[in-house]
Formats: C-alpha cells, sequence, structure tokens
C-alpha cells in the first residue's frame, strides 16, 4: 500500500528550510509515529534473508517547490509539499495512517508540518510491461574487498547490466521473505519469478549523504517487465536497496497492452524528475 500525505509548516509560513541530508529526518518520523515495539523491531532486527535486513518500507523524496541552497548544504521548500510512503507491510500503513489522522503533524528535525491531505492506494498490475517514474533515487550497488582486507562499493549504473542484476537479486529476496517471514500471499510460485529493469531516456545521477556515508543513486524512467503479480510486488517492495533510508520509491505512470498499445494512468504523476 502506499500513502500520498499532503503537508504544509504548521509555523503558518509559507516555507520551511531542512538540510539537504533530509532522509533521516524522514525515516526518524516515520519511526517516531509507529508503536513503539514495532518501530525497535523493524530499527534493530527488520526481517533477514542471509545476511540482509529489510524494513518493507520506503519513501520518497519531498515533492514540490523548491531551491537548493547548495553553499549552506540547505534546501528551502515552498507552499505545501508531498511525501510517499509505500509499505507491503499493513500494519506499517496503518499505523502511519491512523497516527497521522490523530495527530496530523510530522516533525522532520525543527520543522512541524500539518497534514492536509492523505490519500491511499494499492495498485495492481495487469500487464507484463509498464513504465515507472522515480520519486526516489534507485541504488544498485555491490560490496567488495581490497587486498589488505578492506572494504569497497561499487555503483552501478542503469545501463550496466549489473544494474538490472543486483536490482531483481534484491527484489526476488524480499519476495522470499515476504512469504516465508512475514506470510504475505504472493501469487505465483517461486520458480514463476521473472523481473526485468531498464532505464528509459535520460537518468539523472544524485549523490545523497545518509549518516555521513555518500549513497550514489539514479533517477529517471524505467521500464519494468515481467509477470503481472511480480510487477505490483515491485510497486509495494520498492526496487533497490536502502529502501528504508529514502531509496527505490517508484511511480506507476504507464502501463503496456498485449496488443502493443499503452495506457496512461489516469493523473499527474506525482514528480516530474
Amino acid at each position: 500500500m502506499r500513502l500520498v500525505l499532503t503537508m504544509r509548516p504548521s509555523s503558518g509560513r509559507d516555507d520551511f528550510v531542512l538540510p539537504l541530508t533530509y532522509n533521516e529526518y524522514v525515516q526518524a518520523a516515520l519511526y517516531h509515529i509507529l508503536p513503539e515495539d514495532f518501530a525497535a523491531f523493524l530499527h534493530d532486527e527488520g526481517y533477514s534473508y542471509l545476511k540482509r535486513k529489510f524494513r518493507m518500507f520506503s519513501f520518497s523524496r519531498l515533492l514540490g517547490k523548491y531551491e537548493v541552497l547548495r553553499d549552506q548544504g540547505l534546501i528551502r521548500f515552498f507552499g505545501p509539499v508531498r511525501l510517499v510512503v509505500v509499505s507491503p507491510l499493513a500494519e506499517f500503513t496503518h499505523a502511519v495512517l491512523d497516527r497521522l489522522l490523530g495527530d496530523a503533524m510530522l516533525r522532520l528535525g525543527n520543522v512541524e508540518l500539518e497534514l492536509a491531505e492523505v490519500e491511499s492506494s494499492n495498485p495492481k498490475v495487469q500487464s507484463s510491461r509498464i513504465l515507472v517514474q522515480t520519486l526516489s533515487p534507485i541504488t544498485a550497488y555491490s560490496t567488495l574487498f581490497k587486498p589488505d582486507g578492506r572494504k569497497y562499493t561499487v555503483y552501478f549504473h542503469p545501463r550496466e547490466s549489473s544494474f538490472s542484476e543486483v536490482v531483481r537479486e534484491n527484489l526476488r529476496k524480499k519476495v522470499k521473505v515476504a512469504r516465508d517471514e512475514i506470510g504475505i500471499e504472493i501469487g505465483f510460485p517461486e520458480e514463476d519469478f521473472a523481473f526485468d529493469i531498464r532505464p528509459v531516456g535520460r537518468t539523472k545521477k544524485s549523490v545523497v549523504v545518509y549518516r555521513d556515508v555518500f549513497v550514489q543513486g539514479y533517477s529517471g524512467r524505467f521500464e519494468l517487465t515481467g509477470p503481472p503479480a511480480v510487477l505490483s510486488l515491485a510497486l509495494d517492495f520498492s526496487l533497490g536497496s536502502k529502501n528504508s533510508q529514502g531509496f527505490g520509491c517508484v511511480d506507476l505512470i504507464k502501463t503496456y497492452t498485449e496488443e502493443g498499445g499503452d495506457v496512461h494512468v489516469d493523473r499527474e504523476p506525482y514528480s516530474a524528475g
């Protein structure tokens, strides 16, 4: 399920300022509004597959008008902003929705945002080919070791084959965790899992600082192919790694028909970039 939160500053001002590294503020705010025991479980443990841990939620960048104050390391937003929150966990989305409908406030650092509107949806894909727009960058990487044993990270560009391979394997693990650990009905046998992702047009590289770590990701439009049930899960589980840190949230903007035509989603995309 996905929630679209439309918010404005509670101070009555038309603008507000956050650090460029505000991802961790959004993550902290979401943990804060969850029940304490559930938040502690997701933060400290999550759902495990081999050595990987999955928190099973993601969120977009703040969507709206803004200007970057790069010399100050800040970003200024004007007017209302939207935040898209996505999770396959009903417990997560229901807790966020219930808390915000009751309190109607989200605190990002020292900024209090008042909830003006909330939309919820649970999109289901009926086609084997769709077009999505990133709402937060997709990151795909591999951790390697130097001869002296130190780790280093290699990030992949969307036009490298390793990008699609890493995103596919990441989604496969999430699907397995969802079925085996959480008990989510997947709707297809494990051996029928198939998925591919490729960029459409230009992509934009972003380097996001999260707790002093530089994370490289890519924004743009991507074509996803696979069984409809897998593509529906891709929208719920988000794409690539570090989803709970604000990466890999995507928006469905077009469905391709089997006859070769296409059907546009009947609304404006949440984000153009």
